[in-house]
């Protein structure tokens, strides 16, 4: 199962679509969702939302019961307004085991991805995305940001290597 909190239902559908359970969540007190093999959210509700501790905490019990925590970090002009060397310090303190970031936003974090996440996926404006150095384009021009996540994150929790779950995940946007 794949619990996506806050406003995600695009993960949520393209998750369905590719043969896997996902549930919209919303941050619990007690902690994180028992069995979940992945969270996925934004970041912004981590960094900025009046109810960020209460996501930290769902998160933190998430991960204590061995989900893998993916973050979506928000556009360029999100980084750049909360200052892109103090938002990638704050992103580091997370520890997310995925970091979903556009090649522009991951720009203005001015620090190379793998310092903040085990495995960035930079998605390129021209569709598909690039992990560890390897650029995987979409033969689409056009790319689903959320068919993208989706499909990277069910490749990589079934087992694909990086490369390989990017790949999918370029096939998959491209729809």
């Amino acid at each position: 199962m794949f619990a996506a909190l806050g406003e995600e239902p695009g993960f949520c559908r393209w998750v369905t679509r590719l043969g896997r359970q996902a549930t919209p969540a919303a941050p619990t007190r007690r902690g994180g969702w028992s069995g979940a093999a992945l969270v996925y959210l934004r970041a912004a509700l981590l960094l900025d939302s009046p109810r960020s501790t209460a996501f930290r905490s769902t998160v933190d019990a998430a991960r204590r019961d061995g989900a893998l925590v993916a973050l979506v970090v928000g556009d360029a002009r999100w980084v750049r307004g909360r200052g892109g060397p103090q938002t990638a310090y704050e992103l580091a303190e997370l520890r997310p085991d995925i970091l979903f970031a556009s090649s522009d936003a991951a720009a203005e974090l001015g620090v190379p991805l793998e310092g903040i996440a085990a495995l960035p996926v930079i998605t390129m404006e021209s569709g598909g995305c690039s992990v560890h150095g390897r650029r995987l384009p979409s033969p689409s021009s056009s790319s689903d940001a959320d068919a993208l996540a989706a499909a990277f994150c069910v490749a990589f929790i079934e087992g694909a290597a990086p490369v390989e779950a990017a790949g999918r995940a370029a096939l998959v946007a491209a729809g």
